[in-house]
């Protein structure tokens, strides 16, 4: 394993790490859900929808970068990921706000069950969704939420993937110069 890990390059570790770290959270929110029973609120989802994002970037950068041999395609990659987990960072720090009450979450985020008028489908569309209030903090550990700890990785994640993204920038720019 570690002769592996040797042969692989700072951006094909980042984006290694950015795949099994957002494969890792899916499957936690997904095990919450499933077996726990836990019912994730719109903001949940969407912050699931950010880490699919990464994940699909982190795997074609790895494709990029292994079967193609493309340190281009890698590099864009893992660019595109940091600003991936930039978004998933904002978002689970907005939804840790809503969760603390610092600020109001969206309008369709306020729980509770919809009635869909299929005479006025328009109106009803606007109605907030099925499921808990994005203001119901369903599980905690150590006093942490599931958003919160999602803040945490997503911020680590972006830290991650821009500096490789930088890192290879400048190894580019070494290399452009010296050319």
């Amino acid at each position: 394993m570690l002769a592996l890990l040797n042969r692989l390059s700072l951006t094909e570790r980042a984006l290694g790490i950015a795949l099994v770290a957002s494969a890792s959270m899916l499957a936690g929110a997904h095990l919450f859900e499933r077996v726990g029973g836990l019912i994730p609120c719109i903001l949940c989802l969407d912050q699931r929808e950010a880490h699919w994002t990464g994940l699909a970037v982190a795997f074609v950068g790895l494709l990029f970068a292994r079967l193609f041999k493309s340190k281009m395609g890698a590099a864009a990659a893992v660019g595109a990921a940091a600003l991936v987990y930039a978004v998933s960072a904002g978002l689970a720090f907005y939804h840790t706000g809503v969760e603390y009450g610092y600020w109001p979450g969206p309008a369709i985020c306020s729980g509770g069950a919809v009635d869909i008028d299929v005479t006025n489908l328009a109106a009803s569309l606007d109605q907030p969704a099925s499921g808990p209030s994005c203001e119901d903090v369903q599980w905690r550990f150590f006093g942490i939420s599931m958003a919160g700890y999602n803040l945490l990785a997503s911020a680590g994640l972006f830290a991650l993937t821009l500096f490789a993204a930088l890192a290879e920038t400048k190894a580019a720019r070494r290399n452009h110069r010296s050319a």
